[in-house]
C-alpha cells in the first residue's frame, strides 16, 4: 500500500511540476505581450474539454464526438439563466454542470452497448440535434447574448490574466481529479473494462453503470467549460461549440496521447498555436488532417509516446491497475508497436 501510495505521489508531483512550469512561463511572457493570455484562456478552455474525453476514450475506450453538444447546453443554461432571470453566474455554475450530466447520463444506456465505429456515429448524430436545436430556438437560443450581454465573472471581470489564471486553476482541479479517480478502485474497474467488457463483468465490475458514469463526468466537465466559455466571451451561438468543436477536442486528445493525463493538454497547446500560426480554414483542415494521419501511423499513443517525448509520458500515466484477479496481468500490456524507431 505504501508503495502504491509513493508511486501516485511521484506520478501527481510530476504533472503538477510540469503544469505549473508552464503556468509561470506563460505567466511572465504574458507581462510582456498581453495576447499570450488570451491564447492560454483558449487553450485552458479547450482542456477543459479534451481532459475528460481522454479519460474517456484513453482510459474507458469510449469515443464521442458530443464534447461540443455538451458544452453548448452548458454555455446556454448559463446564458438564460444569468441574462433572462438574472442568476448570478456563481449560482448558475451548478446547473450548467449537472444539465449535461444528466442528459448525458439518460441517453448512455442504450449507446453505450454500441460498437466503438456505431458510438462514434450516434454521439456525432446527438451533436447534430443539439446544433439544430439550439438554431432553430429562435429568440430563446439562437445567437445569444442577452440584453446586456452574458455578465462577466466577478472575480475576473474583463481581465484577461484574470480569465488566464481561473481557467487553469480549473484545469489543475480536473487534473487532480483525473488523477485521484484513475487511482480509485472505480478508475481500476474502468481501466479493466477497456481491458476487456467480458472479463471485467465477470469480475463483479458493473460494466454499463461505470460507463453510464463516465459518460455523464465527461459531459458534467465540459459543461463546465462551455459555462467559463459563456462568462468570459460574453457571446455564445450555435456555431459556437458546434460539431466541428467536437472533432477538434478528439483531435487534441488522440493527437497529444489519450492514455495519459498530459496528452490531451498537449494536444489542446499543439492544436490552439497551429490554429494561429496557419492563414486559413482550408490550410489549417489539409494540416491537421496529415497530421492525424501521420500520428494513426506512427505513433497512434500520441506524441507522447515519441522517444523524445516518453519519459513525459511514462511519468504521467494514471495510476491505475484493475481490481484483484485474473485481470492484473492483462491491464499492465502496452502497446509498443506505435513508437517510432
Amino acid at each position: 500500500m505504501t508503495q502504491h501510495h509513493n508511486g501516485f505521489a511521484q506520478k501527481w508531483g510530476s504533472t503538477a511540476g510540469v503544469l505549473i512550469a508552464c503556468f509561470i512561463v506563460a505567466t511572465l511572457c504574458g507581462q510582456f505581450r498581453g495576447s499570450v493570455y488570451t491564447t492560454s484562456t483558449t487553450i485552458g478552455i479547450y482542456a477543459l474539454l479534451a481532459l475528460p474525453l481522454g479519460m474517456l476514450y484513453g482510459q474507458g475506450g469510449t469515443v464521442s464526438l458530443a464534447q461540443g453538444a455538451f458544452a453548448a447546453i452548458g454555455g446556454y443554461t448559463t446564458a438564460i439563466l444569468s441574462t433572462r432571470y438574472g442568476v448570478p453566474p456563481m449560482l448558475s455554475l451548478l446547473p450548467a454542470v449537472l444539465l449535461p450530466a444528466l442528459v448525458a447520463f439518460v441517453i448512455s444506456k442504450p449507446i453505450l452497448r454500441l460498437p466503438e465505429l456505431s458510438l462514434a456515429l450516434v454521439t456525432l448524430s446527438i451533436g447534430t440535434v443539439v446544433e439544430v436545436a439550439l438554431q432553430r430556438g429562435g429568440d430563446f437560443t439562437g445567437s445569444f447574448i442577452g440584453i446586456n450581454g452574458i455578465p462577466t465573472l466577478p472575480f475576473i471581470g474583463n481581465s484577461r490574466i484574470g480569465s488566464h489564471f481561473a481557467v487553469w486553476t480549473l484545469v489543475l482541479l480536473i487534473v487532480i481529479g483525473y488523477v485521484n479517480y484513475m487511482s480509485s478502485l472505480r478508475g481500476r474497474a474502468l481501466n479493466a473494462i477497456r481491458t476487456d467488457h467480458l472479463l471485467a463483468q465477470a469480475m463483479g465490475v458493473s460494466v454499463p453503470f461505470d460507463l453510464a458514469m463516465m459518460f455523464s463526468i465527461t459531459a458534467g466537465v465540459a459543461g463546465l467549460g462551455g459555462w467559463f466559455y459563456a462568462h468570459t466571451i460574453g457571446y455564445v451561438a450555435p456555431d459556437s461549440m458546434s460539431i466541428a468543436m467536437s472533432a477538434n477536442v478528439l483531435f487534441m486528445v488522440v493527437l497529444g496521447g489519450r492514455k495519459s493525463v498530459l496528452g490531451p493538454i498537449v494536444g489542446a497547446v499543439f492544436f490552439t498555436m497551429a490554429s494561429d500560426l496557419l492563414p486559413g480554414t482550408e490550410s489549417q483542415g489539409m494540416f491537421f488532417g496529415t497530421l492525424l494521419v501521420l500520428v494513426l501511423l506512427f505513433s497512434p499513443d500520441g506524441l507522447l509516446s515519441l522517444r523524445p517525448l516518453s519519459w513525459l509520458r511514462a511519468r504521467n500515466a494514471p495510476a491505475a491497475r484493475p481490481p484483484a484477479g485474473g485481470a492484473g496481468n492483462t491491464a499492465h500490456v502496452a502497446p509498443t508497436a506505435g513508437v517510432v524507431q
